[in-house]
Formats: C-alpha cells, structure tokens, sequence
C-alpha cells in the first residue's frame, strides 16, 4: 500500500509540473500578442499634424504669380507727327481705337519665411502678402480700327519704296501708355486685393484653419 501511494504522489507531482509549464506557456505567449498589439497600436501615443508656416508657405509658392484680377479698356489714339514743313507735305497724323488688357497679379514667389505664422493650436493663420502689381498692357492689335490716316505728299512718295508703309507701331506705344494710366487710376488693384483675400481664405479654410488673416505689405516705394 505504501508503495502505490508512492506512485500516486509521483504521478501528482508530474501533473503539477505540467500544469505549471502550460500556465508559463500561456503567460509567455500572451505577452507576446501584447507586445505586438502595442507595436501595431499604441493607445497611449498621439498623432502629429503637420500645420507649420513652412509647410504652408511652400503649398503657397508653388502657386507663383496669382492672377487676381483683369481690366480691359479701350482707348482713342490720337498721334500726329509733325516737321517744319507745312503738315499736307510732310507729316501724318492716325487717329484709332485700341483695346487691351492689364493684369493685376501677386506674386507668391516673394513670400519669405516670416510671411507666415501658425498658431500654436494649428487653428489660425496669418499671411503678409506682397501688393498686387500691374502688368505691361497687352495690346489686342487684332481688334484695333484705324479711324483716320492722313499723309502728307514726301511721307506718301516714301511709301511706294517702303517695305511697310504702314507701321503702326507708334501707335500701339502710345496706346500702352494711355491704358497703364487708365489703370493705375481704375479699382483694378483694390479688386484684385479682394479676390486674393476670397481666394486665401477659401484655400486655406479647406485646409483647415478656422481664422485667416491676411495683410498686404506695402510696396517699396
């Protein structure tokens, strides 16, 4: 009898043992899953968004010259060319309708580092942009009309052994004079300050800041 409660109590021993390894198994291999769990989501780690003034200022530039705004005018040229002679001998004078276009555009490519803040919250932006500009007029000469054409006798004798007897070159150039005047004195760069504000807003409203502020540095001078 003693014999056999031997047996039994070896036989216990073993299935303790074994229980005991099947536990530090489980354990061993739940550790594992939760380490790599933990690997894959890390509840305890947060999330970066990249809202910085440089970030923003690059998306911005790659827009280079913005073309806020455009002003078509049409202008009556009235050019006379005169000499000491008496004008029905030598002279000319045109007088024509021209029409064109001026542009009023900002460049983005100006934008320095400090054109830029972000708040700390990444929820307003503030942006100092350059002054709209206004470009050379761009003549539509297709469209122009020669209203009048007079000549005198030598400037019509030139003509028969000029290869372009009527250039009207002078013309266009006093055009372009006469429509950047008309220009500067149109709201044509208030509108385009206007539309770049809409724009910005828009724009960065979709990326989204909640307040966008926009100044305009003044051009030098």
């Amino acid at each position: 009898m003693a014999r056999s409660n031997g047996n039994s109590g070896g036989r216990a021993g073993l299935g303790i043992l074994a229980t005991a390894s099947l536990v530090l198994i489980a354990l061993g291999l739940l550790a594992l899953v939760v380490v790599g769990l933990l690997n894959v989501w890390d509840p305890f780690g947060t999330t970066t968004v990249d809202r910085s003034g440089p970030a923003v200022l690059q998306r911005i530039r790659t827009l280079e010259e913005f073309t806020a705004a455009e002003a078509t005018f049409t202008q009556d040229v009235d050019l006379e060319n005169d000499s000491f002679l008496p004008g029905f001998i030598k002279g000319e004078r045109v007088t024509a309708i021209v029409t064109g276009s001026v542009r009023a555009t900002v460049d983005f490519g100006e934008l320095g580092p400090n054109s830029i803040k972000v708040s700390d919250d990444g929820k307003s932006i503030q942006i100092t942009l350059p002054d709209p500009q206004l470009s050379d007029p761009d003549i539509d000469e297709g469209s122009a009309r020669v209203v009048s054409r007079d000549r005198g006798i030598v400037d019509r004798i030139e003509d028969v052994f000029s290869g372009n007897p009527t250039d009207d070159t002078p013309v266009y150039k006093e055009a372009e004079k006469k429509l950047d005047a008309a220009a500067q004195q149109s709201d044509v760069l208030d509108q385009a300050r206007t539309n770049t504000e809409q724009w910005l807003r828009t724009f960065l409203g979709a990326a989204g800041f909640e307040k966008v502020e926009i100044n305009w540095a003044e051009s030098p001078s």
